[in-house]
């Protein structure tokens, strides 16, 4: 059994959005844990889609459930990483 961190879950997003950071002059190296993705115009909510299901594929994870996460937490980079984290480590991922 394998655990997903939350600094594992940061990067991968990094990783993930390194051209649309690079764009919005945010350092894909450092990303803050307050950074909202959406309010600052990294993605939008398909953007958003693709990203968690990106997340879950590259975690091997089934498809994370959203509905015990704060809909304001959902795009910003700490709370995002965290929850999933979280979510993966009871689903035994």
């Amino acid at each position: 059994m394998s655990v997903v961190r939350e600094d594992e879950v940061k990067a991968f997003v990094a990783s993930n959005l390194a051209d649309a950071l690079k764009e919005n002059n945010v350092p894909a190296g450092a990303l803050p844990d307050d950074l909202d993705l959406m309010k600052k115009g990294i993605i939008d909510s398909i953007g958003l889609i693709m990203l968690i299901s990106a997340i879950e594929e590259h975690f091997n994870l089934e498809e994370v459930d959203f509905e015990y996460m704060d809909t304001e937490e959902l795009t910003v980079i700490g709370p995002l990483c965290a929850y999933i984290a979280g979510r993966a480590k009871r689903k035994g991922a």
